[in-house]
């Protein structure tokens, strides 16, 4: 995102232009389209295309699929993997970003990050559906103050362990708060809200 700029509502794919909606729950649900296990990769390309350009294209999945990473990179939701290379110059698979180095979730972390926006900005996200866009979503959700009880929730993810004697009984504390607040493991997100 850049200041001097107003930021793209369309988009151009092989010479037409198309609207695009960037609200940051449609960003959401993509998320969601992507990560569903029980969809084909074909599917989740044609639907995450419906669901932000509003049209069903008919060209092969392959192009499908490059007009949607270039349309994820264009807007920032999706960084194409640079690429890698063993000692002798091969190259080498993509590294996939680890799932576990990430210490919050927007549909787990829901309630918390709604009351952030309110506490933060005085900020209704569901009065913002279908308004805001992505962009500035998170823009504001990478600047909630750390008084938030989503920032402390996710303090208490990513804090060490206090080192040195007499500190037990922090430690222990401290694991009592990492478990009660851990994200859950994949597939149990769903059961646990």
């Amino acid at each position: 995102m850049k200041l001097q700029y107003r930021l793209d509502e369309t988009v151009e794919i092989q010479g037409v232009t198309h609207r695009i909606n960037l609200s940051f729950d449609t960003v959401l649900r993509l998320f969601d389209l992507l990560r569903d296990p029980d969809l084909p990769e074909a599917e989740k390309i044609s639907l995450g295309l419906q669901l932000l350009l509003g049209v069903s294209f008919l060209y092969d999945i392959e192009t499908q699929n490059e007009i949607f990473l270039a349309v994820l990179e264009a807007f920032d939701i999706w960084k194409r993997p640079e690429p890698r290379y063993d000692v002798n110059g091969n190259l080498l698979k993509p590294k996939v970003k680890d799932v576990a180095g990430q210490h919050f979730s927007f549909n787990y972390d829901a309630d918390n990050i709604y009351a952030a926006f309110y506490q933060a900005y005085g900020i209704d996200l569901f009065e913002q559906q279908g308004k805001m866009r992505w962009e500035k979503f998170i823009a504001l959700f990478g600047g909630l103050p750390d008084e938030t009880r989503f920032r402390q929730i996710v303090s208490i993810r990513t804090r060490k362990p206090p080192k040195g004697k007499g500190s037990k009984e922090a430690k222990d504390e401290l694991k009592k708060l990492k478990e009660l607040y851990a994200l859950p493991k994949e597939g149990e997100e769903d059961e646990q809200k």
